[in-house]
């Protein structure tokens, strides 16, 4: 079988690891998987079984002779369905109609949704959404995730007199929450309380929130590596995204190491954290301040919450999403095999 994935590009984020992940997986699977996109390979993700090819999509040798095509984003959606001999797939990993940075395009966003391609998501609410949506066929196929990758750190204390609060996330991204966890955070300290905050994001600080000032640290675009070691030295992670967040992959990854999070309430950090994180209000930025100062001031409960974590984070496999994945394609290819 010949799987191709479109990837938008090759830039280091979260969402493109994703990508990258399942087309390894599959290719450990014996399959033979190739990933196209406009620009060369990626320099942060060894790619050791998949193939990358950069060229255009409307002049890709793997697409044109591909039996079962992804598109990964949006964006790549056309490009897949045209001239598919076989099946098409959309993996989506979150609903950018829903975002309001996708506002004046969301007519053209739905369009492309509504093309013939049956849908791949990652959460339980994000395939709630699209089926609300009439966006079907829809199949949960999991989160890829190896917690190797995001070790516990074998020497975490909870005595800390100024203790470190990670936040991660781009502070443009109105999904991501990060404007009103600031304005928290802000009269947190204001009150009293000492912390300091690392901030990572995937974009530079913004003149806006350079203005705030109140990151001690603003590290971006780290890789794996550099963020599996700030979950270890951090002792709070805060996660205010919004509900309308595909898949929270910084809070998976904090619970991996054993850092303890304090999240916003929405089905989706439900679904990857269940009870072993603290929860605020989404949005609320009064309800962050106040949950946040009650977790510092109690390492028992920030013990508790460590320890639950791995045993939350163990449940996302990549082998259990290469699984599913190579089920629904050999479905596919079944149902659009010529009669005898």
């Amino acid at each position: 079988m010949k799987v191709v994935y479109l990837a938008p590009d090759s830039s280091l984020a979260g969402g493109q690891r994703v990508i990258f992940q399942q087309a390894e997986e599959l290719a450990r699977r014996g399959l033979d998987v190739a990933i196209v996109a406009p620009s060369a390979p990626p320099d942060w993700f060894a790619l050791r079984r998949a193939r990358w090819e950069e060229c255009d999509y409307s002049r890709s040798r793997a697409l044109a002779e591909a039996d079962v095509r992804v598109a990964t984003f949006w964006t790549t959606v056309a490009a897949a369905v045209a001239g598919a001999r076989g099946p098409v797939f959309h993996l989506c990993q979150g609903y950018e109609p829903d975002h309001t940075f996708y506002a004046p395009r969301r007519d053209e966003i739905r369009a492309l949704y509504a093309l013939p391609t049956h849908k791949l998501v990652v959460s339980r609410h994000l395939e709630t959404r699209l089926r609300e949506e009439g966006f079907a066929p829809v199949t949960r196929i999991g989160q890829t995730f190896d917690p190797a990758d995001f070790p516990e750190a074998a020497d975490r204390r909870f005595d800390a007199e100024v203790p470190v609060v990670l936040l991660v996330g781009s502070f443009e991204a109105e999904v991501k929450g990060v404007r009103e966890s600031l304005e928290a955070l802000s009269a947190l300290r204001d009150s009293g309380v000492a912390f300091r905050l690392r901030r990572i994001s995937a974009t530079p600080r913004t003149a806006e929130e350079m203005a705030i000032g109140l990151a001690d640290a603003h590290d971006v675009a780290m890789s794996t590596a550099e963020m599996s070691r700030a979950y270890r030295e951090a002792d709070v992670l805060v996660g205010p995204s919004h509900r309308d967040e595909g898949f929270g992959l910084p809070e998976l990854e904090a619970l991996a190491s054993g850092l303890p999070a304090l999240l916003s309430e929405t089905p989706g950090h439900r679904e990857v954290a269940r009870d072993a994180a603290a929860y605020f209000p989404c949005g609320d930025a009064a309800a962050l301040a106040a949950a946040l100062r009650r977790l510092l001031a109690d390492p028992d409960e920030r013990r508790r919450l460590s320890a639950a974590g791995p045993r939350e984070a163990a449940r996302f496999r990549t082998e259990d999403v290469g699984e599913r994945l190579v089920r629904e394609f050999d479905r596919a290819l079944r149902q659009t095999a010529p009669a005898c």
